[in-house]
């Protein structure tokens, strides 16, 4: 009967819980953080945020995972004989609203790579590297059967993920340039347009 009161509201305070610390740590790091203000700020106990997460490791990598796990479904094609072109600009504008859902997990992973963070070499190794691997891989094949135009495959990567990445980061900067709002419904819906058309330009045969 004690578990049974954490359960009633379970997904709900952990969904929650998961969008505070997402925040938080971006802003504060991991060392930075306590799991107590994770707790007040998502309105829970620190014995709820426990129940769920057990230590604040676990917590920390979580929001990480999750975030990952978003990024694999728009990344790898959910079926066999993708139209390839297609697929790149599905990832260009899926990339872009995932990253507008979660605007703070690039300021915490750029700070863990930075910072050479504790859970560096984890998050390199076991989160980033196999979604770039997938990547460069899915352009090399796409090369190999006459669909892309001969591009350097790593290069075009890093290309798609700085243009979205520090769009997000700086979003400050980009509405003192723009003179207008960059996450109103018309910039974003420009934006894209315009992002997946430049891209796909970049790999589109003659």
């Amino acid at each position: 009967m004690g578990l049974a009161q954490p359960r009633a509201g379970g997904t709900e305070s952990r969904r929650e819980i998961l969008r505070v610390a997402e925040e938080i740590f971006a802003r504060k790091g991991y060392s930075g953080t306590s799991t107590r203000e994770i707790a007040e700020a998502a309105g829970v106990t620190k014995g709820l945020l426990f129940y769920h997460f057990q230590t604040k490791e676990r917590l920390y990598l979580t929001v990480i995972e999750n975030m990952v796990k978003a990024f694999q479904a728009i990344v790898i094609p959910q079926t066999d004989g993708v139209d390839r072109m297609e697929h790149v600009r599905n990832f260009v504008v899926g990339y872009t609203d995932l990253l507008l859902e979660h605007s703070h997990i690039q300021k915490l992973i750029a700070r863990e790579l930075m910072d050479e963070g504790k859970f560096q070499r984890k998050i390199i190794d076991e989160y980033l590297k196999p979604l770039y691997d997938f990547g460069v891989e899915f352009l090399k094949s796409g090369i190999a059967d006459g669909v892309f135009r001969p591009v350097d495959p790593f290069t075009f990567i890093q290309m798609l993920a700085a243009s979205n990445t520090m769009y997000v980061i700086a979003l400050p900067l980009h509405e003192r340039l723009l003179g207008q709002n960059p996450l109103s419904p018309e910039v974003l819906a420009r934006r894209k347009e315009q992002l997946a058309r430049n891209f796909l330009r970049l790999v589109q045969k003659d």
